[in-house]
């Protein structure tokens, strides 16, 4: 059963150390360690088609009183992008009104329904965050009843442009932007930053851009967008803002979280930060969540973030409870040789099937789509898939079977008519027993470099610290030590993981392989393995030790 993956090690030359090769594997250089000011890392932001029509339409808007609506999303991205609409309105002493789809009634996008919550409210321009670049039939609508709508999105454009007044995205088929990588927060900071200019003295619209990274940093984490370009600016600014934030909101989600007064990490956000978040639009509704960020009251945020713990928690039992029944079913059915998994349950929340079909991709290795059936019949899918398969551009191919769907590369989303969803599936895995090889599904693990013992202390891991923060397409570094010694192997965490302790010279370190609990009886004491892991410094207790998190080995 070891080793797990395809092991491809980037630099095998000896006499190069180890931040030279892990800078050079990434194309940066010694400069990128050097502090730099976030104003030279921003692209102007008028470089987005459109943007100034937005910036021009916003401002007329004012200018006339009109009422403004903001339509935002109901997970971590949607919910900052929300979140910062509204905080600069606030800084402009303007009122606006927002509006969160319900994940279970409406479902992800602009839709007629939002349109007549506007017209019910009188609202005369509408800017759409992290949504809107496929709600051609919704904005068609809003111009027959007198709204404009500025959409400001990151997702692929699938089909025709939309008929708005502006669309400012950076994936625009005819975009001539610089970084196509901007989550849907991201793209909102560039609005943020082009309005910021025309209509807030310097002083006030530095303090503005500066103090608000702290939530753009989160939802560009949260996302999975890389983090490179304008992305690796905002985050290596924007978690330390994190750290510092006094925003009531976010000092309450850190203490509830268990990581007031840590460093701030991506895997922090990820694992304790965005699900709480999450939560509010899987489990009741998005607007908790804008409400937390928004708060002003230590009072409030403290009810607000109880309400999200207690989501989460609820999420945490049914998704479990989702899994286990899932996985028993697929290992009963057998799921070798299989291509791409689909999986449907009609009684799942629609909030939780992103989170079943990832752990089947992880799980299995293989693209995996989650459906349910919505309250009007319809079959509503999530998908993630593998590194060597486009599952937006698989879904592309049978897009006359669809009411609407979209995503990247690696995550997509689709609502189906009953009607066609047994064509969907034949079609869909027929598509992916021909276009993924054997190859594809052996997942590949990147290894910076091979290192010795010696090579490995303290130092070396704050150094490699200093290069993050890491996630998508700036990856965490992974290392390998060859031939390792193998003296203790313990079960933790309920038998799930392993605690290993090996040595390699005169050294002994630590090692945690998480979710390898069944591996147990595999690695034996006396053994010897190449490891590839990640080092890092594990605190407990006030004390501080190197640990190796272990993301495989060969026996």
């Amino acid at each position: 059963m070891l080793p797990l993956k395809r092991w491809k090690v980037l630099n095998t030359d000896p006499n190069k150390s180890l931040i030279d090769v892990l800078l050079q594997n990434r194309n940066l250089t010694l400069n990128h360690l050097d502090k730099f000011k976030l104003s030279d890392k921003l692209h102007d932001p008028f470089l987005l088609e459109d943007m100034e029509k937005a910036v021009s339409r916003i401002l007329d808007a004012i200018s006339n009183n009109e009422k403004i609506g903001v339509y935002g999303d109901y997970d971590v991205d949607g919910v900052v992008s929300t979140v910062l609409m509204v905080k600069l309105f606030q800084k402009l002493n303007y009122n606006i009104k927002y509006f969160l789809p319900d994940r279970e009634k409406e479902g992800y996008g602009l839709k007629r329904a939002g349109i007549d919550e506007a017209i019910k409210n009188n609202i005369k321009l509408l800017i759409t965050v992290d949504n809107g670049i496929s709600s051609n039939d919704a904005i068609n609508y809003a111009n027959e009843n007198g709204i404009d709508v500025i959409v400001t999105d990151h997702h692929l454009q699938e089909g025709e442009l939309p008929p708005a007044y502006a669309v400012i995205n950076p994936n625009r088929k005819d975009s001539n932007y610089p970084f196509k990588g901007l989550c849907g927060a991201g793209v909102v900071y560039k609005l943020i930053h082009a309005l910021g200019q025309k209509v807030l003295d310097t002083n006030n619209f530095k303090n503005f851009m500066l103090l608000n990274l702290d939530l753009v940093s989160m939802a560009t984490i949260a996302d999975m967008v890389p983090l490179v370009d304008e992305n690796y600016a905002i985050c290596k600014y924007g978690l330390k803002g994190i750290e510092e934030s006094m925003r009531p909101g976010l000092v309450e989600l850190k203490k509830v979280s268990g990581v007031l007064g840590k460093n701030i990490t991506p895997m922090i956000i990820g694992f304790y930060l965005a699900p709480r978040i999450n939560a509010a639009g899987r489990m009741k509704h998005a607007s908790v969540a804008v409400d937390l960020l928004l708060s002003e009251s230590i009072d409030i945020a403290k009810n607000l973030v109880n309400e999200l713990n207690k989501l989460n928690l609820k999420r945490q039992s049914l998704q479990q409870s989702y899994l286990d029944s899932t996985i028993t079913e697929l290992e009963d059915e057998g799921v070798e040789n299989k291509k791409m998994i689909i999986v449907e349950n009609e009684s799942w929340s629609p909030g939780l099937i992103g989170l079943i079909s990832g752990r089947v991709k992880e799980k299995y290795y293989v693209p995996a789509f989650a459906f349910t059936i919505d309250n009007d019949g319809n079959y509503v899918g999530s998908a993630r898939s593998i590194d060597n398969f486009n599952i937006t551009k698989a879904l592309t191919q049978f897009s006359h079977l669809y009411i609407n769907y979209g995503g990247h590369e690696k995550a997509a989303g689709v609502t189906i008519p009953p009607e066609n969803f047994s064509q969907f599936k034949e079609n869909i895995q027929k598509y992916a027993e021909e276009n993924i090889s054997e190859s594809d599904l052996i997942q590949d693990l990147l290894i910076d470099s091979y290192i010795g013992p010696d090579q490995l202390n303290e130092s070396m891991i704050y150094m490699i610290g200093n290069i993050g923060p890491f996630g998508e397409g700036n990856p965490e570094p992974v290392i390998a030590m060859e031939k390792v010694k193998i003296v203790d192997v313990l079960l933790i965490g309920q038998g799930k993981h392993l605690k290993l302790f090996v040595t390699k010279g005169s050294r002994e370190y630590e090692c945690i392989w998480w979710q390898k609990g069944n591996f147990k009886n595999i690695i034996k004491f006396g053994m010897t393995a190449d490891i590839a892991f990640k080092p890092s410094i594990n605190i407990w207790n006030g004390s501080k030790k190197i640990q190796l998190v272990i993301e495989d080995m060969q026996i």
